[in-house]
């Protein structure tokens, strides 16, 4: 996968493309369009944020349309301007490995609109889902190995550092024949507010030191892999962090609601000190 720049909007962040009205496509590599499920999902009721200047809890619980309405709206076009303006991956979930299997089998005839496919491996702000795959090494070495079987392209494994050690998993995804993984997703959060308690998932700068250590430990574990560094990145500093600890590209996720005009910054400073 060559990404110019090596910079890729996030999925959750991204939504189904909506943040193209407010950012140059010229200044990302890809755009990560939000995980589809098997089944429609709502997602969590209210209150699904929480934010500081530190961190972000995001309780929103993967809300998509699911893979049906989702194939049935890449067929008609409903996506077409985003495709226009940049390469776009695929997000892929589910809440068990069968349902993983499932969309991976629902895509597989429209691999080629996607210039990776990532699948979402771990989800803090869901019941069910990736934590457990993540925990249960047997179930995710089937998942691997069936769709690697099924997807032909780019695949992307998304993981957090909870349920098993990050670069066990990044050595066990490499060896199932997959060509990326995305370090790290959020990690599982809890606020408490006027006495209502808020979980889900937290991003943010003080992920960041977690998620180089991830991308660091995984670079010296695995030879092949693909790794696009995620977590805190909010400014140029972290961006020049990433990349010394082995990441090849990076992927914007929370700094992005903060302030969208930071990706075309990010991507000049790329061009400026990394042709």
């Amino acid at each position: 996968m060559e990404l110019k720049p090596p910079l890729v909007i996030a999925s959750g962040v991204g939504g189904m493309g909506e943040y193209l009205q407010l950012i140059d496509s010229k200044y990302i590599g890809a755009y990560t369009l939000k995980t589809i499920t098997l089944f429609p999902k709502q997602g969590n009721p209210p209150p699904r944020l929480f934010a500081t200047q530190n961190y972000l809890i995001n309780n929103i619980g993967l809300e998509n349309i699911g893979i049906d309405a989702f194939v049935e709206n890449l067929l008609s076009d409903k996506y077409a301007e985003v495709f226009d303006r940049t390469k776009v991956i695929f997000s892929l979930g589910g809440d068990s490995p069968d349902e993983y299997k499932a969309v991976a089998e629902k895509i597989a005839p429209h691999e080629r609109y996607f210039e990776a496919i990532e699948v979402n491996f771990s989800c803090p702000n869901v019941k069910e889902g990736g934590l457990n795959i993540l925990s249960d090494l047997s179930s995710f070495k089937d998942v691997l190995s069936c769709i690697r079987k099924t997807l032909k392209g780019f695949l992307i494994a998304k993981v957090g550092i909870e349920g098993a050690i990050v670069e066990k998993i990044a050595q066990i995804v490499e060896d199932h024949g997959w060509n990326g993984i995305t370090l790290i997703n959020t990690v599982r959060g809890l606020e408490i507010v006027e006495d209502r308690i808020i979980k889900g998932g937290l991003s943010g700068p003080l992920l960041k030191p977690i998620a180089l250590r991830a991308v660091y430990e995984v670079k010296n574990k695995t030879h092949k892999l693909y790794v696009i560094g995620s977590g805190g990145i909010m400014c140029e500093k972290d961006v020049d962090d990433f990349f010394k600890v082995g990441a090849n590209a990076i992927s914007l996720g929370t700094v992005v609601y903060k302030n969208p005009m930071i990706v075309e910054r990010i991507a000049e400073h790329i061009w400026r000190c990394y042709r």
